[in-house]
């Protein structure tokens, strides 16, 4: 087993799904700079032509997965889709895939896309008072909650690949933002009924790094050195090098979930996905509420867009690619002498 290796499926798991952006105790750093937001159902000028980042229209049928690698002679970039899906009764539901560390051009974009719509189904464990009050000052005496550890790794991959955090990118106190996810408390039930923890997840993962079955599916990743990681701080070159290699995981990380690291009824992903999922019949009771959009990480996309067509008989009609991460272009091989 190569420390490496264990080392970037852990953190892929941060990046696309598998822990929760936020828990209860996370309460962001109030310095951050915080987006201007349009106001809800207003479309600013780039959605009429100049758009801010390049985006790419996909096929109706293109179902498979919510997180790609496209290179070209200009970049390589990890794309997040956005998929469109009608209700019989022509309303529109967006399944908006995110992932929670990357550029800040991305975030801008995701930001002004989710002020258009009349409800916006996002995802936190914990109190969403947490991020949709931040400018609240707190009462006398009352201390400031500490970040909860797992957001100090998700800032320190974000600092070494130089990206922005999701939580400090977001307008969440917008009137259509809707909270679709456990409480601390919910979350912490479902692992116990299941009997799972985030400790026992991290230590799956480190046992299946012993499984070539599950090293053929981490790629490039496998391939790296302690040398690898010590150089990543130090050498430019090397960052944007395991910065490929570390988006190329992350368009596996679905495959990988379901291939040993999570039962199928898992709390991190089944059951905050059934959470999300009755808000949304919530939201849906009322007529007016004709574009919404479950805004949650790339990972849980899947899941929910089969319960969409199973379930709401909804149909996927279109569908966008927004690029996440922009690299440099991947190296040519030099011509054999």
């Amino acid at each position: 087993m190569k420390f490496p290796a264990f080392f970037l499926t852990g953190a892929a798991a941060l990046v696309i799904c598998a822990i929760p952006p936020a828990w209860a105790e996370t309460v962001p750093d109030p310095a951050a700079a915080k987006q201007t937001a349009e106001p809800p159902h207003k479309e600013s000028k780039a959605a009429d032509g100049e758009k801010s980042d390049p985006v790419e229209k996909t096929d109706a049928a293109e179902t498979s997965g919510y997180v790609r690698l496209a290179e070209d002679e200009n970049s390589s970039r990890l794309e997040v889709a956005v998929a469109v899906f009608t209700l019989p009764d022509g309303r529109q539901v967006d399944l908006f895939g995110v992932v929670h560390m990357a550029d800040a051009s991305y975030y801008k974009e995701v930001d002004r896309r989710l002020g258009t719509y009349d409800a916006v189904l996002f995802e936190l464990v914990g109190d969403p008072a947490s991020l949709q009050k931040r400018d609240t000052p707190l009462p006398d005496g009352t201390p400031p909650a500490k970040p909860h550890p797992l957001r100090g790794l998700q800032q320190g991959i974000g600092n070494v690949f130089h990206l922005a955090f999701q939580l400090d990118k977001i307008d969440y106190s917008r009137p259509n933002f809707v909270h679709a996810d456990a409480t601390a408390g919910e979350f912490a039930k479902m692992q116990e009924e299941r009997g799972e923890s985030m400790m026992k997840l991290l230590m799956k993962s480190f046992q299946l790094s012993n499984d070539p079955a599950f090293l053929d599916k981490i790629g490039d990743a496998n391939n790296l050195g302690m040398a690898d990681l010590v150089m990543l701080f130090y050498s430019k070159k090397t960052m944007e090098r395991i910065k490929v290699i570390f988006a190329r995981l992350l368009t596996q990380h679905e495959s990988i979930m379901e291939g040993g690291l999570l039962e199928k009824d898992n709390a991190i992903i089944a059951g905050r996905n059934g959470v999300a999922l009755k808000k949304l019949d919530e939201v849906l009771a009322n007529p007016a509420k004709k574009r919404v959009a479950i805004f949650y990480g790339a990972g849980h996309m899947a899941t929910m867009e089969q319960d969409l067509k199973e379930r709401l008989k909804a149909t996927r009609t279109s569908g966008t690619w927004l690029p996440a991460w922009t690299m440099p272009p991947a190296a040519k091989p030099k011509p054999a002498k």
